[in-house]
C-alpha cells in the first residue's frame, strides 16, 4: 500500500521565498512546493492496519493468537534506514533548532527589508541567506519525521515537528514582505533580476514573480493572509481526527464466524473479500455511520471550499481553480479536458466492468461492494525484499547503465536508502522522502508479495527523480511538483508490469498481472476523475451561491458515483446509500490535487510504451527531459521535454487504449 509521509516540508511559497509550513497531506499553501513526498497511491491503497489480525475478536471456533510485529530493536540494521547522515545525535539536532531558533526570533531576516532593491550582488546575498535557511528547516523537519514514522507510538518525533512547524510558521510571518517589495520594483527590474547570470538559480523564482506578480498582495495584506493560513488547516485537521479517533464502527460477523470490529483500516481490508455476503455486510455495515454524521462532515468541508475561495478571491483570482494551477502555469482547460476526455470514454471503464461481473461470475447485477475483489484468488507467488530487486533491477534495464548504476547504489548493503519491513508502532504504508544533499529515504513495509515489489518499483521511481534532479539541479530549481512526480513512479511499475508480462507464459500468472495493472488504472484514472469532477462541481455550486448542505453533495456524489459507473446502462447498481462516499474521502481538502494522479499515469502510459519501444533514445529523453529537470521549468513544458505532450489529444487517446487493449487480454482468459 501507499501513503503519504507527513513530513513538514519548507518550501518557497507561491511565487517564491514566502514561508510555509506545508504537510504534504493535504498540501496546504505551498504553491511552488516540492510535493514529492506526499503523493503516492491515494484513497484508492488506504493505510493498512499491519495488526488487523489482532483487531479482529477471536473466532467462534478457534481463537487465534494475534499476529505481534517484532519489535524495531529485532531488526537487522541492514534493512533500516539510518538519519545519522543528517544528524549525528538528537543532541546534534537539538544544538541546530537552537541556531535556527535563534537566527529566526532575534529578527535577523528583517535585515532584508528594504533592501530587495538593489544590485544584482546584494539580492544574491538575500537569495542566498533565505535558500541556505529554508534548507535548513527542511533538514530540521526530515530527521523529525523519520523519527516520528518508525514508531508511531512514542511522542518524540511528533514534539519535534511541532517545534519545527512553529519556527517555520514565525519564518513565513518574518518573510511576508519579501515578495510585495520585489513586486513593486516593477516588470523591467524584475526581468533584469530574472536574467542575470549571478541570479540563475533562483531565475524561476523571478519568472514566477513576473508573471504572478498581480495576485501578490501588499507587504501587510500578505502578512494577515500568511497569518490567517494557520486556520486553512482546522477543516481537515478536524475532519482527520473525527474520522480516524472519534468514530465508533459496529462489529460484523463473517461467514466463518469470525467477529470483526470494523474501522477504516478493517474496511479497506474487507471490501475485497472473495465472500459476497461477507463484502455486502461490510458495506451496509460501515457507510451508515458516515451517513449518520453526514451534516457534520458536509459542515467541515464546505468550510475548507469557503476557505481556499476566500484566498482565491483576496489574490484576484476568478476561481479557486485558476488559484490552484495558476502558480504552477497549467491551464484550467487543461484539469477541464481531463475530465471531459475521461467522461467520453467511459465506456471502456463499463467494458472492464463487465468483464470483471464476468470473472467474478457475480449471478445478478453487479453492485459497488463487487468493485474490489481481486479477479485471481490463487496463492500469488512471494517475493523476498531480494527478489523484489533483483526483479526491479532487470525489468528497468531500458531505462539504461546510469539508471541501473543509481539504482544498484540504492540497493547495496546498509546503503541507508530503505527501511523495509514492518515493527511494531512503524507507519503503515510507503513513500519516498528526500531533502537537498543526502540520499532518498524509502519507507517500506515489505510483506513478500507481488504488492510488495510493484510498490518498491514506485517508491524507487520518486527516490530515483529525486537523486536524478539533485545531482543535475542547483538547489533552488530541485524541488518539482505533484503533476510531474508521480510520472516518475508509474513509469517504473508500468515497465516492471510490461517485463513480467513479457516473460510470463502461465495463464493464472498472466491474468494475474493483467488485473492488476486494469484495477490500478481504474483507481487511478477512473476514480480519481470522478473524484476530480466532484470537487470541481462543489466549488462552483458554492461560486454559485448554493449552499453546500449533506443533501446538495449527496447529490452531486450520487449523480457522478452513477454515471462513472453505468448505472443507467446496467453495468453496475450504485445504491443510494454510497452518495455518502464524499464524506470517506480527505482528498477534497486538498485544493484541487487528485487531477495529478490521472495526469502521471496517462503520462506514464505514454511514456513507457516509447522507452519500451523506442529504446535508448526515449530512455535518455525522459531521463534528461524529466528525472534531471526538478523544477527548472513548468511542468508541462518538463513532460513535453520528457516525451509526452499532456496537451495533445492523442496522448489521453494512446493511454486508453493501452487499458482497452489490456482489458481485452484479460477477456480472453474469461472465456
Amino acid at each position: 500500500m501507499r501513503t503519504s509521509t507527513n513530513v513538514l516540508i519548507f518550501m518557497v511559497f507561491s511565487t517564491g521565498i514566502m514561508w510555509s509550513a506545508c504537510k504534504p497531506e493535504p498540501p496546504k499553501r505551498c504553491f511552488l512546493a516540492s510535493e514529492e513526498d506526499a503523493q503516492k497511491k491515494m484513497e484508492e491503497t488506504p493505510m493498512t492496519d499491519l495488526t488487523n489480525k489482532a483487531d479482529q475478536a477471536p473466532s467462534k471456533k478457534t481463537a487465534p493468537a494475534p499476529i505481534a510485529l517484532p519489535e524495531r530493536d529485532t531488526i537487522d540494521a541492514k534493512y533500516k534506514w539510518d538519519a545519522t547522515v543528517l544528524f549525528a545525535s538528537r543532541d546534534s539536532w537539538e544544538q541546530e533548532l537552537a541556531a535556527v531558533t535563534e537566527l529566526v526570533k532575534d529578527k535577523k531576516l528583517q535585515r532584508f527589508k528594504g533592501k530587495l532593491g538593489g544590485t544584482p550582488k546584494a539580492v544574491v546575498e538575500i537569495m542566498k541567506g533565505m535558500s541556505d535557511l529554508q534548507l535548513r528547516l527542511e533538514k530540521l523537519a526530515f530527521y523529525a519525521q523519520r523519527d516520528a514514522d518508525v514508531d508511531l507510538r512514542k511522542s518524540e518525533g511528533r514534539e519535534m515537528m511541532e517545534r519545527v512547524k512553529a519556527l517555520a510558521n514565525l519564518v513565513e510571518s518574518d518573510t511576508s514582505y519579501m515578495e510585495p517589495e520585489f513586486i513593486r520594483l516593477g516588470q523591467k527590474k524584475l526581468e533584469a533580476l530574472r536574467d542575470a547570470k549571478d541570479l540563475a538559480d533562483h531565475r524561476r523564482y523571478f519568472e514566477s514573480l513576473i508573471r504572478l506578480q498581480k495576485h501578490v498582495l501588499s507587504g501587510p495584506e500578505e502578512e494577515i493572509l500568511s497569518r490567517a493560513g494557520i486556520m486553512g488547516d482546522v477543516s481537515y485537521e478536524t475532519y482527520e481526527a473525527f474520522s480516524h479517533a472519534d468514530l465508533t464502527f459496529p462489529t460484523v460477523t463473517d461467514a466463518e464466524g469470525n467477529k470483526i470490529a470494523l474501522s477504516a483500516a478493517m474496511y479497506g481490508k474487507y471490501r475485497s473479500a472473495m465472500n459476497r455476503a461477507d463484502r455486502k455486510k461490510v458495506f451496509e455495515a460501515f457507510w451508515p455511520v458516515f451517513k449518520q454524521f453526514r451534516n457534520t462532515f458536509a459542515s467541515l468541508l464546505s468550510s475548507q471550499i469557503k476557505y481556499y475561495s476566500y484566498v482565491a478571491k483576496a489574490r484576484n483570482y476568478p476561481d479557486p481553480l485558476t488559484a490552484a494551477l495558476f502558480p504552477k502555469n497549467i491551464p484550467t482547460d487543461y484539469y477541464k479536458g481531463l475530465v471531459k476526455g475521461i467522461n467520453e470514454n467511459l465506456d471502456a471503464f463499463h467494458d472492464f466492468l463487465n468483464l470483471r461481473k464476468k470473472m467474478l461470475k457475480l449471478p445478478d447485477a453487479a453492485r459497488y461492494y463487487d468493485i474490489y475483489p481481486p479477479l485471481v484468488t490463487a496463492p500469488p507467488k512471494k517475493y523476498t525484499f531480494e527478489d523484489s530487486k533483483k526483479l526491479i533491477l532487470e525489468a528497468l534495464a531500458p531505462l539504461g547503465d546510469d539508471y541501473r548504476k543509481l539504482m544498484e547504489d540504492a540497493f547495496r548493503e546498509q546503503s541507508g536508502w530503505f527501511d523495509v519491513f514492518p515493527n511494531a508502532g512503524k507507519r503503515s504504508g510507503a513513500y519516498m522522502d528526500s531533502v537537498y544533499g543526502v540520499h532518498p529515504f524509502m519507507l517500506l513495509n515489505h510483506n513478500d508479495d507481488f504488492d510488495s515489489v510493484s510498490t518498491l518499483a514506485h517508491e524507487l521511481g520518486h527516490a530515483m527523480h529525486s537523486a536524478y534532479s539533485m545531482k543535475t539541479q542547483p538547489y533552488p530549481k530541485s524541488h518539482y511538483v505533484t503533476f510531474t512526480a508521480e510520472v516518475a513512479s508509474v513509469v517504473n511499475e508500468t515497465l516492471l508490469i510490461e517485463y513480467m508480462l513479457k516473460k510470463e507464459k502461465d495463464p493464472e500468472a498472466r491474468r494475474f498481472l493483467l488485473s492488476h495493472y486494469l484495477d490500478g488504472f481504474r483507481g487511478t484514472v477512473f476514480r480519481q476523475t470522478m473524484f476530480a469532477e466532484f470537487e470541481l462541481s462543489a466549488y462552483e455550486a458554492y461560486s454559485s451561491g448554493k449552499v453546500l448542505t449533506a443533501d446538495a453533495l449527496d447529490e452531486m456524489y450520487l449523480q457522478l458515483l452513477r454515471r462513472y459507473h453505468g448505472h443507467d446502462k446496467g453495468v453496475m447498481d450504485i445504491e443510494d446509500l454510497y452518495a455518502v462516499e464524499w464524506a470517506y474521502i480527505p482528498h477534497f481538502y486538498y485544493n484541487f490535487y487528485v487531477y495529478s494522479y490521472v495526469n502521471g499515469l496517462l503520462a506514464a502510459t505514454v511514456l513507457a510504451d516509447a522507452i519500451v519501444t523506442g529504446g535508448k533514445p526515449a530512455a535518455e529523453k525522459y531521463i534528461s527531459g524529466l528525472l534531471k529537470a526538478g523544477g527548472s521549468k513548468d511542468p508541462l513544458e518538463i513532460l513535453k521535454d520528457a516525451g509526452v505532450d499532456m496537451l495533445d489529444p492523442a496522448t489521453f487517446k494512446k493511454a486508453v487504449d493501452k487499458f482497452r487493449q489490456r482489458t481485452k487480454e484479460l477477456a480472453e482468459y474469461a472465456k
